[in-house]
């Protein structure tokens, strides 16, 4: 099987369906860092050439927030992103603080905050993944960066060698009552990592 053709709808459909179940495990994950519930869904899949990430936001000199983390075992790599427009990570800082009954936030907190929802959203992935592949995937410790898109992505990728052509990318909706966060989650597995997604689900 080669990753490189045209993705199908079977294959689209597969990964939303296994985002959808990574976000179901996150929501009680989130619930608890927020102490209320918080609803997360993924609204949208695609597989695209990584080159055109960009295009998903304002080109590569658009301010992010990024956590980012890895994950691996002997015949699995994958990085996965948690990407959030400037706006949108200080909406979520906001409704995290709001939540906490603390009014005013240092710089630190904040990328705390957005690490450990990263961390709790890219690790219910893998986790949900492993379960698919019967596979153990361990990952790394959440790192993140807030910078331009361009810089954040080359950097971690150029830093890891990560070897792939395509990202899968997953548009993901916190909602929290009345309020609404929108982010990325990308996953940029290697060539044959992504082969063995697609192996397990049983999906050529």
């Amino acid at each position: 099987m080669s990753s490189t053709k045209r993705p199908s709808y079977l294959r689209i459909d597969a990964l939303k369906e296994l985002g959808n179940i990574g976000s179901a495990h996150a929501v009680t994950g989130l619930s608890k860092l927020l102490k209320k519930r918080i609803d997360v869904s993924i609204t949208d899949v695609e597989i695209i050439p990584i080159q055109i990430i960009y295009n998903l936001f304002n080109g590569p000199e658009s301010m992010v927030s990024v956590v980012y983390l890895e994950g691996y075992n002997e015949n699995f790599r994958s990085m996965m992103f948690l990407v959030f427009p400037y706006h949108e990570a200080d909406k979520m800082v906001n409704i995290i603080t709001k939540n906490s009954g603390r009014e005013e936030e240092s710089e630190e907190y904040c990328m705390s905050v957005l690490k450990e929802v990263g961390n709790i959203m890219c690790g219910c992935y893998f986790n949900t993944m492993s379960v698919f592949l019967k596979k153990k995937i361990m990952h790394s410790v959440p790192q993140i960066s807030r910078d331009m898109l361009g810089a954040v992505m080359d950097s971690i990728l150029v830093d890891l060698s990560v070897q792939s052509d395509y990202a899968i990318v997953l548009e993901t909706a916190f909602n929290l009552t009345e309020e609404e966060c929108k982010g990325f989650l990308f996953l940029i597995p290697t060539t044959e990592s992504l082969d063995m997604i697609f192996d397990a689900l049983g999906i050529d």
